[in-house]
């Protein structure tokens, strides 16, 4: 987009987003075609969040690999002004097609299945970690086994599986930080660990 014709505050998508002509219908079709589902982006310009989503989430290049191989996203403005046909074939604007799925702040993420039904939804923003668990859920159709909300919890409450680091130079234990103090004129460094910790 040209500067001039930028709003204040609008942040770039990336190139890998559907270029789409909003025919929701087609687009669902297209997905399906292609073994993958449709994720409706709702954004406004100078949402902070929403600049954090295409930053955070999708500059990470794991989660961009993940979300180019399963979904076509579609960016929608929460207040623009774009003719949309939605999944019942009825012409709209973007602002108006957002009101009646009652999108009422951004950004806001709606995951559609091969026949257009809403399989998740996301409201506001979900960090990188968080938000890989839920690409998971909706790529590998998991809405037929479970809700959203069981599938997080069981993916976030694995059990730690990892070993912790070892060190020469780390003290041996049992630890007793206050002789270290006695002993030594270097300052001390306290390192806390899980044995299954995300990098």
């Amino acid at each position: 987009m040209s500067t001039g014709l930028v709003n204040p505050g609008y942040h770039e998508k990336p190139a890998w987003f559907k270029e789409s002509f909003l025919d929701l219908r087609e687009d669902v079709k297209e997905a399906a075609a292609g073994n993958k589902r449709v994720m409706l982006y709702f954004y406004q310009d100078g949402c902070p969040y929403c600049a954090r989503l295409l930053k955070d989430n999708f500059g990470n290049p794991e989660i961009a690999e993940k979300t180019r191989r399963h979904f076509d996203v579609i960016a929608i403005n929460l207040w623009g002004d774009r003719e949309v046909t939605d999944l019942q074939g009825k012409i709209t604007t973007e602002k108006r097609f957002a009101e009646s799925l009652k999108v009422q702040y951004t950004p806001t993420l709606l995951f559609l299945d091969e026949q257009g039904k809403v399989v998740a939804r996301l409201n506001g923003y979900y960090e990188p970690d968080k938000f890989s668990i839920v690409l998971d859920y909706v790529a590998g159709k998991h809405e037929s086994e479970m809700k959203l909300s069981a599938y997080y919890r069981q993916r976030l409450a694995g059990k730690a599986q990892g070993r912790l680091n070892s060190e020469p130079f780390f003290l041996p234990h049992p630890l007793k930080l206050a002789d270290n103090r006695r002993q030594s004129w270097r300052p001390l460094l306290v390192l806390f660990e899980q044995s299954d910790c995300k990098p």
